[in-house]
Order: structure tokens, then sequence, then C-alpha cells
């Protein structure tokens, strides 16, 4: 592990971090500068010297993530001026926009922006969320201007895929995505894959798993 490298990723969290705080609500920044914790590939990306996609954020509790919910979803509402006896539509996605930012909002996140990405679909501690995450190289969390792990430091200077085998839910997707990392430059063993496998013949192919196989066109 490269510590000035580390350093270097820290701080650029923090900046990132800071710059979504203060596209959020007043009522909610100081919540959510509290519980909000940076994790997935975007500290992987920047210790290698590569620019992320996007920032996942997570929280610590679900009243933290419906407060967020509730305020987007009400923007939602005004911007299209829905009388008071009159639902609005149920749909899949709805956008909106704040503080001179484009707004998605889904089932399993609030996107703000290009960069940001607040996930509402898994919540509670880093133990409880990024546990479940499926490639080691992706177990690593920022909070508290801090960046810890849940598995080695020394899967940041890897190109190779670990299966984290404590994972047990949507094994399919999982090997559906190998492809995009082997693309980015990864690599995998046949060990590893067999990991990914033995899973799979563990949990069985849930009605979950045949959606993701069913879809795996999308991924």
């Amino acid at each position: 592990m490269r510590r000035h490298k580390l350093n270097e990723v820290v701080a650029k969290l923090n900046k990132e971090k800071d710059e979504l705080v203060s596209l959020l609500p007043s009522h909610l920044r100081e919540e959510f500068a509290r519980e909000g914790y940076i994790s997935g590939g975007c500290i992987y990306s920047l210790y290698n010297d590569k620019e992320p996609k996007d920032y996942d954020f997570f929280v610590h509790t679900e009243k933290l993530a419906e407060r967020l919910r509730e305020f987007f979803m009400g923007l939602v509402l005004q911007e299209n001026a829905f009388s008071d006896d009159e639902e609005p539509k149920e749909k899949s996605i709805y956008v909106v926009h704040y503080s001179g930012e484009r707004i998605v909002i889904t089932k399993n996140a609030i996107s703000i922006g290009k960069k940001y990405q607040i996930i509402t679909k898994f919540i509670g501690t880093p133990e409880e969320v990024v546990n479940e995450f499926d490639f080691k190289h992706n177990m690593f969390y920022h909070q508290n201007n801090r960046i810890e792990t849940l598995s080695q430091w020394d899967y940041l200077d890897s190109n190779k895929l670990r299966y984290n085998d404590q994972r047990a839910r949507d094994i399919s997707g999982t090997i559906i995505r190998v492809h995009r990392f082997c693309e980015r430059g990864m690599t995998i063993t046949n060990d590893e894959m067999s990991k990914m496998l033995k899973k799979l013949r563990e949990v069985g192919f849930t009605e979950r798993e045949n959606e993701i196989i069913e879809g795996a066109g999308s991924y």
C-alpha cells in the first residue's frame, strides 16, 4: 500500500463529500455529514489514478434515507403541481432539478448531478453494507476523513479480481459483471470463478437470480 497515495485519495474524497453536502437542503446537511460514507469502486479507481465514473454514498439509518427520499419526492410533486386529491402515477424513475443539478430518483438510489449517488437500496453501517460487496478490491470505505477496509490493503495494488465468498446474494449478477472488470484491465483466475459457481450452487437459483439471468443483456 502506498501511504502517500492513500492520503491523496482521502483528501479527494473529503472534497467530494463536502461538495455533495453543500448540494443537500440545509436541514439535512449536518445529519448526512455525520452519517454518510463513500464506498465502492471510486476508491480503487482513484488509488490507481483513474477517474471514477461516480461516487456512491451510503447512510447508516433508514430514517435519514427516508428523509432524503421525502425531500426530493416533495420536489417532484411541486414541479408537477399535483392537486391535493390527485395521486402521481407510480413510475420507476423520477427527475427533478435542485441546486442547479439534475436529480434522478429511483427505488435504489438518489442521483445528484453526474457524479453523486446516494444509495437507498442498501442501508446500514459499513460492516453491514460493504461486507456484502461482491469483489474484495471494492471493500474499502471513506468515513470520518479516513479510509478503512473490510478486506486487505494489498488489494488496492492488485489488478486481480477476488470474490467475496461471504456474499450470498445476486451471484448470477456478480458472474455477469466480471467482464466489465476485465475490460478495465483486471484479471480473474479459474479458482475465483469456481468460488462464485460454488456459491451459486449453494444458494441455488432464486427468483432474483432468474431475473438477473433473463436481463443479462442489460449488464
